[in-house]
């Protein structure tokens, strides 16, 4: 009793030092982790932020170079200097077949050009309308007059198209003497670009808002996709509109709020900016989440700890018993400890469920050992008894019998079983060996009251039908 009592203690001793080892470990994991997943959440928010900066110059570049183009083409001021009332004129026509060359050349959804003159809005496919200062869908073309820039980028909506969201790409045309003639430009609805976003979203785990702040007004007030107005951007990003909108430095603006990992970039060429926001809270719950998994698993081994300590050397006797009764050439069971487990299944398994018995023999085995010696022969057991194990797996077990004859039990029918051994004879066919290895194999359903004896000799006369049909085959035991 006092032997049982120290050993008590001492395992008690032990758990406590464990578990404090544990937990201090564990603390100053969570500190690591978090600060950690602040980073990788900054580092997260930057990276979108810097993507989409790069995708919105780059899928606005190609039409402000083919916006410049225009707008310093000696063919549209000539244009302008002539043009008339009359928008069906063959003069007007002209314009229009322009505009829809560069439209079908640069697969834009529309290609424009207003006159400064007549305040007409030209389009590939005609006259849209004459714009006007008191009209909130022409409030773009006013105000970028009002920037005094040549070129300016805006997300508006395409009144020609459905009204599509789309980005424009404006440029000022001007004659000789610096006259302003009119804003050539063109748009591409943002879909492609939306779905460029909704992929970085679902990749990186981000929130993504992209918001005027300082470009020309526009009749876009409201909100599409990532495209956001002030108000929406600051609700759904949950930080003041200073920081939505506020002066940008070019390298960027990086900051936390709360469990929030905030990036903010400005595009030089939209004059918006980018804002991104990731959230750690999911990370840092599913660490917590972990850690109290571990913490919980922790102190249940403890506790298996104690109860496997005093039954330690039960189980060191059966594992020893064990030992004696496994193969040395194959590591199976031998028949003594497979014998053992059949009386065990035959008790519970083999009356509820069915199950087959299995028997097979290597084929010429004696011609191995005669022609490469004991040696190699023991390598095709060892090859064999792998296969057996890795092809039956959990499906079953299996024992050398003795010699080079094996012995198995399968929990299927005869007829799933012969699939399985079928498979697992292909696979030693296919390995390399200095000859082929096959073996003969026969199956035999097992009854609910069979003894292993039944089931063996049923098995048995089963391998001598495989043998006489050829060999390299399994055979099914059908009773007569």
């Amino acid at each position: 009793m006092k032997n049982k009592n120290a050993y008590l203690i001492a395992n008690l001793i032990i758990i406590f030092m464990a578990l404090a080892v544990f937990f201090g470990i564990q603390t100053n994991e969570y500190a690591y982790f978090k600060e950690l997943a602040f980073k990788q959440a900054q580092n997260d928010a930057e990276m979108a932020a810097v993507d989409i900066n790069a995708q919105i110059t780059n899928f606005s570049l190609s039409q402000r170079v083919a916006g410049e183009m225009m707008a310093n083409d000696l063919f549209l001021k000539e244009w302008c200097m002539e043009e008339t009332n009359d928008v069906d004129s063959a003069h007007h026509q002209v314009l229009y077949r322009y505009l829809k060359n560069y439209k079908e050349k640069y697969d834009y959804d529309v290609v424009f050009f207003v006159s400064d003159k007549t305040w007409n809005y030209y389009y590939d496919g005609g006259l849209n309308r004459t714009v006007s200062p008191a009209s909130d869908y022409d409030v773009w073309y006013f105000n970028f007059l009002n920037l005094n820039n040549d070129y300016d980028i805006q997300v508006d909506r395409d009144e020609v198209n459905d009204y599509n969201v789309t980005i424009f790409v404006n440029c000022l045309v001007k004659d000789s003497e610096g006259k302003t003639l009119g804003v050539v430009g063109s748009g591409r609805e943002i879909k492609g670009f939306q779905d460029f976003i909704d992929d970085l979203t679902g990749r990186l785990g981000v929130d993504i808002c992209v918001v005027n702040s300082g470009n020309a007004l526009s009749s876009f007030f409201d909100s599409n996709g990532a495209f956001m107005n002030v108000a929406d951007a600051v609700e759904k990003m949950g930080v003041t509109k200073d920081y939505i909108v506020g002066e940008v430095p070019e390298e960027g603006k990086r900051f936390t709020k709360g469990s929030n990992c905030y990036c903010v970039k400005k595009n030089d060429e939209m004059k918006w900016n980018i804002v991104v926001k990731k959230d750690t809270t999911e990370t840092i719950r599913g660490f917590l989440k972990k850690s109290v998994q571990r913490i919980a698993f922790m102190i249940i081994i403890l506790i298996i700890y104690v109860i496997i300590s005093f039954t330690f050397l039960i189980k060191l006797q059966r594992m020893t018993a064990i030992s004696l009764n496994t193969d040395d050439v194959t590591g199976l069971q031998n028949n003594k400890i497979f014998k053992e487990d059949f009386e065990r299944y035959s008790k519970s398994w083999f009356k509820k469920s069915k199950a087959s018995f299995f028997v097979l023999d290597i084929d010429n085995f004696k011609s191995f050992n005669d022609t490469y010696g004991h040696l190699y022969g023991n390598t095709v057991l060892r090859m064999v008894a792998d296969e057996l194990k890795n092809g039956i797996g959990t499906e079953g077990r299996v024992a050398r019998w003795g010699g080079d004859e094996f012995a198995g039990v399968i929990f299927r029918d005869s007829g799933e079983a012969l699939k399985i051994m079928n498979g697992i004879q292909e696979s030693i066919m296919a390995r390399e060996t200095k000859q082929t290895v096959s073996f003969s194999c026969g199956i035999a359903d097992i009854q609910p009251h069979d003894t292993i004896k039944n089931c063996f000799d049923n098995a048995d006369t089963a391998v001598y039908k495989a043998k006489e049909n050829g060999k390299a085959q399994c055979a099914v035991y059908k009773k007569e």
